[in-house]
């Protein structure tokens, strides 16, 4: 942020200046480069989910839909996940993507 803050007003339009202080590389357009999600407000309503265990959930699948996509054999291969919570995660996720589908219809 103090980056950020510290940039002259002409460089905040420059595509290649933002993107490389965010931490991303360079590409040819950005308009193409796609921006996931990484699924930490949602996974941090997942029941008794430590701040940590979030953490090794998305360095290891990457990206919110991966996590969604994951079976539990999977999720239980990440770092302080057992085949317990696995299935915590997995029904949590499921739960609230009914009740996301649900609160949309009515």
């Amino acid at each position: 942020m103090q980056e950020l803050e510290q940039l002259p007003y002409e460089d905040l339009s420059k595509d290649a200046v933002l993107a490389k202080l965010l931490g991303y590389g360079t590409f040819d357009n950005y308009d193409e480069v796609a921006v996931y999600t990484k699924g930490y407000r949602i996974l941090s309503k997942v029941p008794r989910m430590p701040s940590n265990i979030v953490e090794n959930l998305v360095a290891s699948f990457k990206s919110f839909q991966h996590i969604l996509a994951a079976d539990i054999e999977s999720l239980d291969e990440v770092d302080g996940i057992g085949e317990v919570r696995a299935r915590t995660i997995k029904q949590s996720l499921k739960r609230m993507q009914e009740q996301f589908i649900f609160d949309n219809l009515i």
